[in-house]
């Protein structure tokens, strides 16, 4: 018998996200809200374990590992879901948002907690799938900017099945090697196909365009899901194809983190502005991971828990100003500060801890990875990282101080107690983690194998300099990022070549595609010329055509007068009529409005070699039903 232990997290994410559709909207968010957090203890209470292997495609998939990594991972994206279905409910997001919502949690969920290459893959794509479909509900802009999503995705996707099959390709194509390694992948191929699917997803410079274009576009309570679970998930991803770190993935990482925190200062947008800072996050995150110490590998993923939450708050706050404004730019209002404490509070607590200020939880974690990269030599490391954390400290001054400083106070409506209570259990956890660290370290992989203090004189030293040189060169420069207006990044190159490459391929797969249909169709309707006039009258020199005579001579000649014409009609019109009967009946039900533009789109036809006019649907139908004359010659054989 199968205990509780041994069912993925994912699965009653995944019921929960099938029954919201089909229940009143209170009722459906309640429910998410109690299996999320259910889901969050059975994570922390779950001891250790190895759950079931499942048969798929001739291998078996380890459904469930819950481990130290997977924990402290699961923790956050179960208890953070929690948060964001209540700010969902908040924000007016209907059923189908929430739905889409809580199957891509499942689907990280899933990826996390798999014990193998497998299963992390399938959880990989399912996520990218669901994704896609959260930012398409929105519609409007959201389309287009899915579509570049998607496409990013898709690539990534297909990266990573190709660095897994190379991977069983050169190990063995069994289940064992499956198993996660702590060599990692078995070649180096693998290694940089799966590390290229990671780079997309983690927003890696040059890769990263997907981000700051698809997370500002669709509905607010969207973007808070997706800033805590892609990227993420590529940073465990990451772990484990790089378990034991790799050198050039941590200055990587450290280059994000300046790369993403200069071009969040140039923007005007909101949710722009924090999407860059995704990026710049997850910098620090790969830096540890990349450094493969214990204290790296342990600060990356603590900053990986600290910042779903931080950062998740910050984009709660920019959507509770969408919804209340109307507006996305920081320029098209003022003051908040003095007509909604609620918000401006929270947000005071979320930027405190993504600057890493002593007394909260991102002060702890970006000390532990600076800490790290210390430890390993590393000083060009050490100081890409710290001035990553400078241009943070300018960028969430910017927002500050136009959100909530500048300009003329805008009456808006307080915050509901819906969003309070969000709001207050997230930035109470910001501030328990940077006080009661402790209690974070106890969930950190090998806690016995690193060390390291918080709050010593040069830690507050370094954080006290970071926070007034950021202050002063906000200061100094702000009448300077006034003027800016986004800047320039690769996407000016990348997204017309995916429009114009994608254009020209879906073209030339067209052109091709037509050009197999007209020979198909030509060679279907041969055929049946030549199988209702056997005496050879409409037979023609070409090769096609001698090898239809041919063959339906051979089948004439066989001892049997059961095959015959009458029995090829038969089951020519046999297949027309089954074939057509749908369309029929959709016409009889079609309005008689539409039944004229019906028709002439179905007379514009194609004209095949053989003279003869014909819809896609009459060529459909003819291909069908040269198939059924096969099989009834296939089963005369």
């Amino acid at each position: 018998m199968i205990g509780p232990e041994a069912i993925p997290p994912a699965v009653p994410v995944a019921l929960i996200a099938a029954v919201v559709l089909f229940v009143p909207r209170r009722v459906g968010y309640g429910a998410a809200t109690a299996v999320l957090l259910g889901v969050t203890a059975w994570v922390a209470l779950v001891p250790a374990v190895t759950g079931p292997a499942v048969p798929f495609l001739g291998l078996e998939v380890v459904i469930v590992d819950v481990n130290t990594v997977s924990r402290v991972v699961g923790l956050v994206f179960g208890g953070f879901g929690a948060g964001a279905v209540g700010f969902g409910y908040a924000t007016g997001a209907d059923r189908r948002h929430l739905s889409v919502a809580l199957w891509y949690v499942a689907a990280a969920m899933f990826a996390v907690f798999a014990g193998d290459w497998l299963g992390l893959v399938i959880g990989w794509e399912l996520m990218a799938i669901m994704s896609t479909l959260l930012v398409w509900l929105y519609g409007g802009d959201a389309v287009r900017a899915g579509y570049r999503y998607a496409l990013w995705h898709a690539l990534g996707g297909g990266l990573f099945v190709a660095g897994v099959v190379a991977h069983l390709h050169a190990s063995g194509l069994d289940s064992a090697a499956l198993q996660f390694d702590q060599a990692g992948l078995a070649t180096t191929g693998a290694t940089l196909l799966v590390g290229g699917a990671v780079a997309i997803n983690a927003g890696v410079i040059g890769l990263h365009t997907w981000l700051p274009d698809t997370y500002p576009r669709p509905h607010v309570m969207a973007s808070v899901f997706l800033c805590a679970y892609t990227t993420k998930t590529a940073v465990y991803a990451a772990y484990r194809t790089f378990p034991e770190g790799n050198l050039v993935l941590a200055y990587i990482g450290g280059v994000m983190t300046i790369y993403g925190a200069a071009y969040a200062l140039a923007q005007k947008d909101m949710r722009r502005l924090l999407s860059y800072h995704i990026q710049a996050q997850v910098g620090y995150m790969l830096a540890g991971i990349g450094l493969g110490s214990a204290l790296g590998v342990a600060g990356g993923f603590a900053h990986l828990f600290n910042n779903v939450l931080y950062k998740g708050l910050l984009f709660m706050v920019a959507g509770a100003i969408i919804l209340r404004t109307g507006h996305n730019r920081l320029d098209r209002f003022g003051a908040l500060g003095r007509t909604s404490p609620s918000i401006l509070l929270a947000f005071l607590v979320a930027a405190l801890s993504i600057t890493a200020a002593p007394g909260f939880n991102g002060f702890v974690s970006k000390g532990m990875v600076v800490d790290a990269s210390v430890d390993a030599g590393e000083p060009v490391l050490r100081w890409l990282l710290l001035a990553g954390a400078v241009g943070t400290v300018m960028s969430f001054a910017k927002f500050g101080y136009y959100a909530f400083l500048k300009g003329d106070a805008s009456a808006i409506r307080p915050a509901t107690w819906v969003e309070r209570a969000v709001f207050g259990a997230i930035a109470f956890a910001c501030i328990a983690l940077g006080v009661w660290y402790q209690a974070l370290f106890a969930l950190l992989p090998a806690p016995e194998a690193w060390e390291t203090t918080p709050y010593s004189v040069g830690h507050l030293q370094e954080a006290t300099a970071i926070l007034v040189v950021g202050l002063l060169a906000f200061l100094s420069t702000r009448s300077l990022l006034q003027r800016l207006h986004g800047g320039w990044d690769i996407d000016r190159v990348t997204d017309p070549v995916a429009f114009f490459g994608t254009r020209l391929a879906s073209r030339t797969v067209a052109r091709a595609a037509g050009s197999l249909n007209r020979s198909a169709v030509g060679t279907a309707w041969r055929i049946l010329a030549t199988v209702r006039h056997r005496g050879g009258r409409r037979i023609g020199k070409e090769p096609t055509d001698r090898k239809v005579y041919d063959v339906i001579e051979a089948v004439r000649d066989q001892d049997s007068r059961d095959i015959g014409n009458e029995v090829a009609d038969r089951y020519i019109r046999n297949a027309i009529g089954i074939v057509r009967a749908p369309r029929d009946a959709v016409i009889r039900w079609l309005p008689d409005r539409w039944l004229g533009p019906y028709e002439n789109i179905r007379r514009s036809t194609p004209t095949s070699e053989t003279g003869i006019n014909l819809s896609i649907e009459d060529s459909l139908i003819v291909i069908i039903a040269v198939l059924a004359l096969v099989i009834a010659l296939a089963l005369y054989f």
